[in-house]
């Protein structure tokens, strides 16, 4: 399968369970992958433990059968900001979470394999103090051939929002960045905070 020829799918659902599993079902027929921002995050039952009498309650977010989940360990305190589902047809091309090139619950590095090359793709969310934007700029020397970079970066500008008539350096960041991974502006369907560099 060559590189070009993957579907993304990026949206930010705001922790909306519903809205999580719809697109889950409706984009298993179209999406390979898709990047989600701000997954819902629910308690699944009970389960026991060996240091708590009343049992964990781990964190959950939602599961689909024909995709495969890739999320950051969720703990209470500081779940993570992002999880990124991989379609299982496209399975062989033998997809994992790189959490030694950035261990961050605003990011996902998702590793997979074309022919000899090892190729990745980025899932991004940046709060209003630009946290991801932060952790990239600082792991970007990690992060070799990238393919696509999507998320919720929590910016505005005149590039990619047209009621919008100023530029951040915000963006300058997330350009240098995208710049670094040799990706290029991927304007969005509809113009919104979202962004796909690729």
């Amino acid at each position: 399968m060559n590189k070009h020829n993957l579907v993304l799918f990026s949206q930010n659902v705001r922790k909306n369970k519903i809205l999580t599993d719809t697109i889950l079902e409706t984009q298993k027929n179209n999406a390979d992958i898709i990047l989600i921002q701000e997954p819902p995050q629910f308690c699944a039952t009970c389960i026991p433990s060996h240091t708590n009498p009343n049992g964990d309650t781990p964190y959950c977010t939602s599961h689909h059968p024909d995709w495969v989940l890739f999320i950051n360990s969720p703990e209470p305190k500081n779940p993570p900001w992002v999880s990124t589902y991989i379609n299982k047809r496209v399975g062989k091309l033998r997809f994992s979470l790189c959490l030694d090139l950035i261990n961050h619950r605003d990011i996902n590095v998702i590793a997979f394999h074309n022919h000899w090359d090892t190729l990745h793709i980025i899932n991004v969310y940046s709060d209003s103090n630009q946290t991801g934007l932060g952790v990239l700029r600082n792991n970007i020397r990690n992060l070799g051939s990238t393919i696509a970079m999507a998320g919720d970066f929590n910016l505005r500008d005149s590039d990619w929002d047209p009621n919008y008539h100023h530029h951040s350096n915000q963006t300058k960041d997330l350009m240098i960045i995208a710049n670094s991974l040799g990706l290029e502006l991927s304007p969005p369907l509809q113009p919104r905070t979202n962004k796909v560099c690729r």
